[in-house]
């Protein structure tokens, strides 16, 4: 705002220096419109377009794109080369383009868990699979930053916004989590995400979604149990002002477990699944557990209409972010026993869990992130042959599109400000600032190299994507 009000009054300047007649009214105007434009990023109701496009994902030369272009690849080529306000615009006219209710009407939700933009990519990507598979809801949300910023702040707004309304065109229901779970973004105090989540709940009535979740692993900030208990209760209230859909509260699976959280008035609890390990009596023992707190939270809360589990996984290993996983796949190597389950396992476990816990509750979530997916494994199709029997969203051409080489790209690099894209967590491009260290408890040197002789935090931050196993285990042994 700051720039764009800087920008007006130089022009102003020098039409007051110039002369002011009508024709340099005009084009003070368009140059004005031009300059607003490249300020704004697509994504967002607000945003206001000079060019408009009319079926903007089916260009031909009787309905061209930017430039002129004909084609949806020349199109993606050519804003590839040159993100003007045509192009822009372009992406503004898909994102007005999608209807939020084409969502499916389902009894039981066949869910996705994905925890970080690049589990939402892919995920989009590989629409027509997960609808082949059966799944019918997506559970995702904006990052919430708190490191190297001076207040809690939405990451990727607009960008969260476009995939909203993507997924709910192609027919899925989204369940709407805003996440400040990403290494130590969880750090901070619930009263002073208040403005986010309530902000986020009238995002969530304009959007349409389904569900919508009063923060991702709500016991996991610094707040006690009791304190987490009494924070839902004061929000509660303010959401429902705001947004009239379904309210979930999402502890974490410790959190579900203590008993302690206070669920009165929310019409949903949404809560983390212990991870399924290759241990028969432990699943088992969870299992056992959870219905008996599912079938106690039915009797004291009849307000909870849903109970859902998300995050319902196994871990192969393989995924540099968690850490808590290695260092405790460690622990049980100590004790002649594992954490990591193998693909069979994985399978072996999602069908247990399909055949007693699903039918039990009212959906499930699996996981799609990195390590966790079962996506393309043994249990995609033991996934597929439960959830299916609920039903399947129909299959469109348009569902194919999004996986059109370098689309999603020119998306992300339009909806994303420069800062944004330094620290929204991705997987795959997660480096820079954001990364602190690396992971380490000192500054990656060539007086004092990391792991594998690392000596600066972007080739230690590759080290780690590369082997994360290894170089936590050096982290643990030297820090």
């Amino acid at each position: 705002m700051k720039k764009r009000i800087i920008i007006i009054v130089i022009f102003l300047i020098i039409i007051q220096l110039t002369g002011c007649n009508e024709e340099k009214i005009q084009e003070t105007d368009e140059i004005e419109k031009e300059i607003n434009c490249v300020i704004q990023k697509p994504g967002s109701d607000d945003y206001n377009s000079i060019y408009t496009f009319v079926k903007p994902l089916e260009i031909s030369k009787e309905n061209p794109g930017p430039g002129g272009t004909t084609s949806l690849e020349s199109c993606i080529e050519y804003c590839s080369q040159n993100l003007s306000c045509e192009c822009r615009d372009w992406i503004q006219s898909i994102y007005n383009s999608f209807d939020t209710s084409n969502q499916v009407e389902t009894e039981k939700i066949n869910g996705i868990w994905l925890p970080t933009i690049c589990t939402v990519r892919d995920a989009v990507k590989k629409i027509p699979i997960l609808k082949e598979t059966g799944i019918n809801t997506v559970s995702f949300g904006p990052d919430i930053g708190t490191r190297h910023l001076d207040e809690p702040t939405v990451i990727g707004a607009n960008l969260f916004r476009f995939y909203v309304k993507l997924f709910e065109d192609a027919g899925f229901n989204v369940h709407l989590v805003p996440n400040p779970m990403h290494w130590g973004n969880h750090d901070v105090s619930l009263y002073e995400l208040n403005d986010i989540i309530l902000d986020w709940a009238e995002e969530a009535e304009e959007l349409n979604t389904k569900f919508y979740t009063a923060c991702n692993e709500v016991d996991a900030t610094q707040e006690s149990i009791e304190e987490t208990s009494d924070w839902l209760q004061e929000v509660l209230p303010l959401i429902k002002e705001k947004y009239s859909g379904i309210v979930c509260a999402q502890p974490s699976a410790p959190g579900l477990q203590s008993g302690l959280i206070n669920y009165s008035g929310f019409d949903c609890v949404s809560s983390f699944y212990s991870l399924m390990v290759p241990d028969e009596e432990r699943n088992n023992r969870t299992i056992n557990q959870l219905k008996t707190i599912t079938s106690q939270i039915r009797i004291d809360y009849p307000s909870v209409k849903y109970i859902l589990f998300n995050d319902v996984a196994t871990f192969s290993g393989g995924n540099w972010a968690e850490t808590q996983l290695i260092e405790q796949q460690l622990d049980a190597e100590k004790r002649g026993a594992r954490e990591y389950s193998t693909e069979e396992e994985q399978a072996r476990f999602f069908e247990q869990y399909l055949e007693e816990v699903h039918p039990f509750i009212n959906g499930s979530f699996f996981n799609n992130y990195k390590g966790f997916t079962f996506i393309g494994r043994a249990a995609q199709q033991i996934v597929q042959g439960k959830y299916t029997q609920y039903g399947t969203i129909s299959i469109t051409e348009e569902d194919y599109i999004w996986n059109t080489a370098g689309l999603i790209d020119i998306i992300e690099n339009a909806t994303l400000g420069e800062q944004e894209k330094s620290l929204i967590f991705d997987l795959e491009k997660y480096s820079g600032e954001a990364a602190g260290w690396a992971g380490l408890c000192f500054e990656p040197t060539p007086e004092s190299p990391g792991p594998f002789n690392c000596s600066n935090v972007e080739e230690c931050m590759q080290c780690f994507k590369d082997t994360p196993e290894e170089y936590w285990i050096w982290r643990v042994e030297h820090c």
